[in-house]
């Protein structure tokens, strides 16, 4: 029987100490899978670091393409993306841009070419290195702004693009975290909102991935995103039961690995996100990980 429940760590190839984090898990059998960033400096020693403990582990462990326009450097050409960066060529892309970008006709036309740009030369960086394989393509995104209608149709003209080449796209990752899963009040009431968004705008990319005839997914790691602990084994079979029922799979979303403040170089610019990449509560994460017993 397939397993429902996965467990997978974001934010691989952030650091050097948060990806020690990652391996060390990967080591144990605690992950089945990992996103790994393309586009910051440390991705070709993270791609060695991961590619040695591939080799001497027994269990296959999937790596997505973290698709990432919030922080960092391009992998694109510059001159191809230039309202994607800043003037030091850094990513100067939010949340809040993006919203504003999707409903405002002109931008909206230019943004998505460029995102499409970026996304295809970021997904070829992980094919190149070899971590990723052009049959098995697997996709999500830094902070999940494939949500946002605008980057979503640049996603789907860039895996149409991959697939005429001959590439595979296996999975997209539908973030829906059922708010209605959960008993008791999520830790940070900021989470709810982040819930409501994304949900709503799950419901294209449920179509989309379904009409692909791929399997979908639900997703736990936001409604609790910052404190993954404990309470996840509460309601682990609620989500275990909805999925039988749907005949979906279940993500569970850690981020387990833990920046020093001696690792913010210069590519991460922005305080909130690097507050959370200092957090303490990602070490909660990780603990919580290594006491999982899921079959």
């Amino acid at each position: 029987m397939n397993r429902i429940i996965d467990t997978h760590a974001d934010d691989y190839a952030l650091s050097e100490n948060s990806d020690n984090n990652i391996l060390t898990l990967c080591e144990n059998g605690f992950l089945d899978s990992i996103s790994i960033i393309p586009n910051l400096r440390i991705f070709e020693s993270a791609v060695r670091k991961f590619k040695a403990v591939q080799e001497k582990s027994t269990k296959n462990i999937l790596v997505s393409v973290h698709l990432n326009f919030m922080e960092g450097h391009p992998c694109a050409e510059i001159s191809s993306i230039p309202d994607l960066v800043d003037s030091n060529g850094l990513f100067s892309v939010s949340w809040g841009k993006l919203i504003l970008w999707n409903y405002i006709p002109f931008f909206r036309a230019k943004i998505k070419e460029q995102l499409k740009v970026e996304m295809i030369a970021q997904i070829q960086k992980c094919v190149t290195a070899g971590i990723c394989e052009c049959k098995s393509i697997r996709l999500d995104s830094h902070q999940h702004p494939h949500m946002i209608p605008v980057v979503f149709e640049a996603l789907k003209e860039t895996v149409y693009e991959l697939e005429s080449r001959g590439y595979a796209v296996t999975y997209i990752r539908n973030t829906f975290d059922p708010i209605s899963f959960y008993h008791g009040k999520s830790l940070f009431s900021v989470n709810v909102l982040k819930c409501f968004i994304l949900n709503f705008f799950s419901r294209r990319i449920t179509k989309y991935i379904q009409s692909r005839g791929q399997k979908i997914n639900y997703l736990c790691g936001v409604y609790y995103s910052g404190q993954m602990d404990f309470r996840i084994k509460n309601v682990l079979p609620v989500f275990q039961k909805k999925a039988e029922k749907k005949n979906r799979t279940v993500e569970l979303l850690f981020h387990p690995g833990t920046m020093l403040e001696n690792e913010l170089t210069d590519e991460f610019t922005k305080t909130g996100f690097n507050d959370f990449h200092l957090s303490e509560n990602r070490m909660i994460e990780y603990s919580t990980l290594q006491k999982m017993e899921i079959v």
